[in-house]
């Protein structure tokens, strides 16, 4: 399935599948086209259950003003421009490979529906019981890349042909990658291949796989996805599993090298598959080998980056019990869809809006120098990793030319700048530290509309409260009740510090606080170099592990060589030579560093 940017950007009249009604408006899950996916096919479709890690707190319910202080607490949240620890010791690739996570597992909490609605003076909380029957996950949950891969709980017939155009037309075993445009600027020297960039409708229309005609006949919701008002085509339009993850470059560089992974394990696969001649069978195993790497890399490399390591290695040595008591209870709606925990999709996992920092050491020429290499600057800035995608309204800008139909050669990241383990608080070379002070580019996002949109504090403290999500004190309740962990709580001293601490007194949150805001003042209280917190850290550590732990296709069920006697990249293939038992592994072994 190929997503918009998953903000509710496009929305069209509401749909009659899997239809709920609260205070009047029709919500669904589908009430919206999501991204090319057209659901008019379908009479009663599956999707991916949400659920609650604690459904029986305290609900929060309409009051005068409460949106008003919510909105006061996002204005706080204001990075302080000369606070000298804004640094981490965690790279910023896991930044951006965080979102990429998020891309995979979730989507349609985000979406402006009925049901979501956020955009109004005073937000109306919904009651628990119409979120659970009115909003279902457009991912199947489960950390099988689907963002990659194409796929999810329902697909149209136009985005299966669009699933068909990921695999690479010469060799359908491996996936379709773009090619860098050069400008005339030099290039960075990986990849030392084509393989550059992602594959966009420029190239599909060159293949002839589809014509401009057939793009413009679309349905109008579709249309406008790939045709500009004025019938242009968008050629800078990423054809790939998930459409936000071209919504910033970061991001999309961290897909293209998923997408060179899987291309280097099928160069393997004459070493591991009976007959490697059937390409379908290559492309499967490759698919295979490919999650239990990425898996593996969430569960060993992702968590302990972001967590507070000790309770990562509790939580695993548990099997997630948090998670399995919410599986039990939530279960499936359908074979191979994972039940998702609100309080992780909407509030927690979003810590990562806080790493976030507002310019990067990128490449030789946004960035630190090489030789004899002049850089443009001295850093790309964070608004410019959002023009070079095709989700920008100036996609690809190239001075004094015309836009590039695919990503500049001098743009690409350098891995080693990205990548690399930081042995100390970086300034230009490590994420922020997760905190409550945003990058000021998150309050105002050049690729959203007008008005609430580009403000992402606003936009995440409003979804909170109109999903109802439990305040923080109430999952610290559910979380010992589930398991035998017992969580320190900040307490209201410790809330009302900092630079939001006169607007969590003022909007009475010191006993009730927002979830989203307590995962991030609390990683700035008890969290250790940049990480989360005993919350945070248990939220995202169940939810993540979980999702491996209750599927049986996982690495976890695969016998091998650790400790456990479980699966191990050292059990896999090894492109190159190189294990991938880390980040920087899994990039050399894709070819990008």
């Amino acid at each position: 399935m190929i997503f918009l940017n998953g903000h509710g950007r496009t929305a069209v009249p509401d749909g009659d599948v899997g239809s709920a009604s609260y205070s009047g408006v029709k919500t669904s899950p589908v009430s919206q086209v999501c991204g090319f996916c057209d659901y008019s096919d379908y009479g009663d479709p599956e999707f991916g259950p949400f659920g609650y890690l604690a459904p029986d707190a305290q609900e929060w319910t309409h009051q005068d003003g409460l949106t008003q202080k919510l909105d006061d607490l996002a204005d706080a949240m204001i990075e302080d421009v000369a606070a000298p620890d804004q640094d981490s010791y965690i790279p910023p690739v896991f930044t951006y490979l965080g979102q990429f996570i998020d891309h995979d597992i979730t989507a349609n909490t985000d979406r402006d529906t009925g049901l979501s609605t956020i955009e109004h003076d005073e937000v109306v909380p919904v009651p628990r019981k119409e979120v659970v029957g009115g909003l279902g996950n457009l991912r199947a949950g489960s950390l099988n890349l689907d963002s990659l891969y194409g796929g999810g709980p329902v697909q149209g017939p136009f985005a299966q042909k669009l699933r068909r155009w990921l695999r690479f037309p010469d060799d359908p075993a491996k996936l379709w990658a773009g090619t860098l445009s050069d400008v005339g600027f030099g290039s960075v020297p990986l990849p030392d291949d084509i393989a550059g960039d992602l594959l966009r409708v420029g190239r599909v229309l060159k293949s002839g796989l589809v014509s401009e005609d057939e793009l413009k006949a679309l349905p109008d919701h579709l249309r406008e996805m790939f045709v500009n008002a004025d019938g242009t085509i968008k050629e800078q339009r990423a054809i790939i599993g998930d459409a936000r993850n071209d919504e910033n470059l970061a991001v999309a560089q961290v897909h293209l090298a998923f997408v060179r992974l899987h291309n280097k394990i099928v160069d393997e696969a004459h070493k591991h598959v009976k007959d490697p001649t059937d390409r379908d069978a290559v492309y499967a195993w490759a698919q295979k080998m490919v999650r239990w790497h990425y898996q593996w890399l969430v569960v060993n490399i992702y968590l302990p980056a972001v967590c507070d390591d000790r309770i990562v290695d509790a939580v695993k040595a548990a099997g997630a019990p948090l998670y399995k008591a919410f599986f039990d209870r939530v279960g499936r709606s359908a074979k191979d869809l994972m039940p998702m925990p609100l309080e992780f999709s909407v509030a927690a996992f979003r810590f990562g809006h806080s790493m976030a920092r507002a310019s990067y050491d990128w490449n030789r020429f946004f960035g630190r120098p090489v030789g004899s290499t002049a850089p443009f600057a001295d850093q790309a800035s964070f608004v410019q990793l959002f023009q070079f995608t095709g989700d920008a309204t100036e996609p690809m800008p190239v001075p004094g030319q015309d836009n590039a139909g695919s990503l500049p050669s001098h743009w690409p990241v350098e891995w080693d700048r990205f990548a690399l383990p930081v042995s100390a608080a970086t300034p230009d070379r490590s994420a922020r530290r997760i905190d409550t002070n945003l990058a000021p580019p998150l309050l105002d996002m050049i690729n959203q509309p007008e008005g609430l949109f580009r403000n992402l504090a606003k936009r995440n403290l409003r979804r909170g409260l109109r999903l109802n999500i439990p305040s923080a004190q109430d999952c610290i309740d559910a979380v010992e009740a589930a398991t035998k962990m017992r969580v320190p709580r900040l307490s209201a001293e410790q809330l009302s510090e900092g630079s939001a601490g006169p607007a969590i007194e003022a909007g009475g949150f010191t006993e009730k606080t927002p979830l989203w805001f307590y995962v991030l003042r609390e990683a700035e209280v008890l969290g250790t170099r940049g990480r989360l917190g005993p919350l945070g850290s248990v939220l995202i550590a169940e939810t993540l592990c979980g999702l491996v732990v209750q599927d049986p296709s996982s690495y976890w069920w695969q016998s091998g060589s650790d400790d456990q006697k479980r699966w191990h990249p050292a059990d896999g293939v090894k492109p190159g030579g190189h294990v991938i038992d880390s980040l920087p592994d899994m990039l050399r072994a894709a070819g990008l560093l």
